[in-house]
């Protein structure tokens, strides 16, 4: 899908959240209930973001459940078991960073997307992203691949940098493992964008040959390809 340009510039507005185009990689079909439905952050992801901004200082698990109390009036007490287990995790690594930026809103105009970069830090990797599932055995998990090329896009575009790629948290498991995505990686993620903007510009999607059907949280609203946009409700 071409993008339009101007006196030799892109000019389109970023239109489509890195996450959600995340999503489309997984099942267009996923991306298109999601994008009616618009999704909350969990319980779970909440408290690995609050831990976040506390690694590499003294973790007190007293102070992060007030500042989650204070943030989330709704958080009840059965989450505090997954926070403190999170907590012991993370006092065992020995690798956190002191960041210089938080929440770093940021955008690419060229491809159309946005997101959040969740921590960035003076030195490579030069961002992070926090992640409130365990780590796999080894690597990174390929939609958080296609997360991390998603704010590179972004992020070069804003400063003019090269960054070659960023950093995954793994809360749950207390490790922060570097991430460079290949070239597979960055195919998938703008094959995806286009799935995504065709989505959204009314085009009815289809699944793929092998849909994560077993564990989506939508399969009972599903149904497969080659259906009206208005049967899957």
């Amino acid at each position: 899908m071409g993008l339009p340009v101007m006196n030799g510039e892109y000019v389109m507005r970023p239109e489509l959240s890195i996450s959600s185009v995340v999503t489309a990689s997984i099942c267009p079909l996923l991306f298109y209930l999601d994008h009616k439905d618009e999704q909350m952050n969990s319980s779970r992801y909440e408290i690995c973001k609050q831990i976040s901004y506390h690694l590499g200082d003294r973790l007190d698990t007293a102070v992060i459940w007030e500042e989650l109390k204070a943030v989330h009036p709704d958080m009840d007490d059965s989450n505090l078991p997954y926070l403190e287990q999170c907590l012991d995790m993370c006092r065992d690594y020995k690798g956190w960073r002191s960041i210089i930026e938080t929440d770093l809103a940021v955008k690419s105009n060229k491809f159309g997307i946005y997101g959040v970069v969740d921590k960035v830090f003076e030195d490579s990797p030069r961002f992070s992203i926090v992640r409130s599932v365990r780590a796999p055995p080894a690597g990174i998990y390929v939609q958080d691949r296609l997360r991390v090329f998603g704010y590179i896009l972004c992020l070069q575009e804003m400063t003019g940098e090269d960054i070659q790629g960023g950093a995954v948290e793994y809360i749950p498991s207390g490790i922060s493992r570097p991430c460079i995505p290949q070239p597979i990686d960055k195919r998938r993620f703008l094959r995806a964008l286009d799935q995504a903007r065709e989505v959204s510009n009314g085009k009815i999607p289809k699944k793929p040959i092998s849909p994560p059907c077993d564990n989506c949280r939508v399969a009972g609203r599903c149904i497969p390809g080659g259906k009206r946009l208005s049967d899957l409700f």
